[in-house]
């Protein structure tokens, strides 16, 4: 066995990286046409976790047909391999579900669907203690 099989090839794997990186965005905001629609957000789907499914389909199927596996391109494998699309599909739609975070969380960027959903949440949240503070004798 060759030692130098596993070595780095750091120019390969930061343009790997930031392949991820932009895939990962394209899979969000593709995505956010569907998860930040009124229908879905008020829909039990948004609870049950069904947007991060649909992020690792979408990834799957966009790693396939591109023939994009991280793994083979790192570890210069002669032939791309469903569990090296499964593993980059899954990476992706992590760094999916981490660009909606950024986007909401830090740049506050929400389809108005879910400013209202947040909305309603906080109301529901800041209800109990309203209503602790205005208790006779509390």
């Amino acid at each position: 066995m060759d030692p130098l099989q596993f070595r780095i090839d750091w120019e390969i794997l930061t343009e790997v990286l930031v392949t991820i990186v932009v895939l990962s965005f394209f899979v969000e905001r593709a995505l956010s046409i569907v998860v930040e629609n009124k229908l879905f957000v008020r829909s039990r789907l948004d609870d049950i976790g069904l947007k991060e499914i649909l992020s690792l389909i979408l990834s799957f199927f966009v790693v396939k047909v591109v023939g994009f596996d991280a793994l083979a391109i790192v570890f210069r494998l002669d032939d791309p391999t469903i569990p090296g699309f499964l593993i980059t599909a899954g990476v992706i739609s992590g760094g999916s579900k981490a660009s909606i975070k950024f986007f909401h969380d830090v740049l506050g960027v929400k389809s108005a669907a879910v400013k209202e959903k947040d909305d309603q949440k906080k109301a529901i949240q800041n209800k109990p203690a309203a209503q602790q503070q205005g208790a006779p004798g509390g």
